[in-house]
């Protein structure tokens, strides 16, 4: 506790005091404390720095009409909130790395400067120099930004890998009680002869001229490629996953048709009303027949696997967030 007497008596002044309203003087407040994670203050400088930008978008939504000043206000408070919040975990974990005596090399907080100059500015420093001085921030702040991002998600990946073990009972049990989510229901390859209502004023007649040549015999893909007005380049195959389609990715009508079709037989003529209340002429072909199947574990493993690491992942790095959010003295002012 005698530490937080480094910390001038001035900043510890509440900040809903200097902010009553939202209508603060903002230089006058940047340097207020925002909360005490054990010694180390957290300012209001560093958290405006990352909502600023959101907060001057719901002022000009404000003076347009789009918002009230109450709701302008309640988003403010509950997004600085959010990153206060984020902002205290961020130095738990940094003071955590120090602690343990970690001591990444500076190489690294380099390299890391050096992409992200590269990706979000196309190597341009000026316009990096330009955005920060837009944002009131320094070049200091953001390579700390940098250093502590990186820290931390070296750190959150430290703790995953040292506590996470996936055993293969685990997988199994993951696959017994999500067997459902890897059924894969019926399906058919499917192709369709379809004929538009605009395809002229004889559309029926041409329908019925069809199907006698597919009942007579005439290959359909062909047929498909000389009359169908749906991919008629494919030769009326059903245009995703190769022709394969299930039952919902059907009209109703179709489906019901589609699904009593064996491999290689034809359907009648379908006759469906679109919006505008107009016939349009379906023909359907099923080139193959799967009915359904659950996916072998053997096939998806390594994805339960990579799902259940994910999973315990959150729930380590959680209680790791925890326990030390518990050994800690946090004290808020925003």
């Amino acid at each position: 506790m005698a530490a937080l007497n480094l910390i001038p008596r001035l900043a510890l002044i509440p900040l809903c005091w200097l902010t009553a309203g939202l209508g603060w003087a903002q230089n006058s407040v940047n340097n207020g404390v925002a909360a005490v994670v054990n010694s180390e203050a957290i300012t209001f400088r560093e958290v405006l720095a990352q909502t600023q930008m959101e907060e001057d978008d719901l002022r000009a939504q404000q003076l347009a009409g789009k918002i009230t000043d109450d709701e302008r206000k309640k988003r403010i408070r509950s997004r600085r909130k959010t990153v206060l919040d984020s902002l205290i975990e961020t130095r738990l974990i940094i003071q955590d790395y120090k602690k343990k005596g970690y001591n990444f090399p500076d190489y690294y907080f380099d390299r890391e400067e050096r992409s992200r100059v590269r990706d979000q500015f196309g190597g341009d420093r000026q316009a990096l120099v330009k955005t920060l001085e837009d944002r009131g921030m320094t070049m200091a702040d953001w390579k700390k930004n940098i250093r502590d991002t990186f820290i931390v998600q070296q750190m959150r990946q430290i703790n995953a890998k040292r506590f996470i073990t996936i055993s293969p009972h685990m997988i199994e049990e993951y696959y017994q009680l999500h067997v459902r989510d890897f059924l894969q229901p019926d399906r058919v390859k499917l192709r369709m002869i379809y004929l538009a209502p605009e395809s002229g004023a004889e559309v029926e007649a041409v329908a019925k001229e069809v199907l006698a040549q597919v009942e007579a015999g005439v290959d359909f893909a062909q047929l498909a490629k000389k009359y169908s007005d749906y991919n008629r380049a494919g030769g009326g195959l059903f245009q995703e996953n190769g022709g394969w389609v299930e039952r919902d990715g059907l009209k109703r009508e179709l489906a019901e048709v589609a699904f009593q079709l064996r491999p290689g037989q034809a359907s009648g003529l379908m006759t469906l009303l679109n919006a505008q209340g107009a016939s349009a002429y379906y023909i359907l072909m099923v080139e193959e027949v799967r009915k359904a199947t659950v996916t072998p574990l053997t096939s998806i493993r390594e994805a339960i696997e990579s799902t259940l690491v994910a999973a315990e992942s959150e729930k380590v790095q959680r209680e790791w967030i925890d326990r030390l959010k518990r050994d800690a003295y946090i004290d808020r002012f925003l």
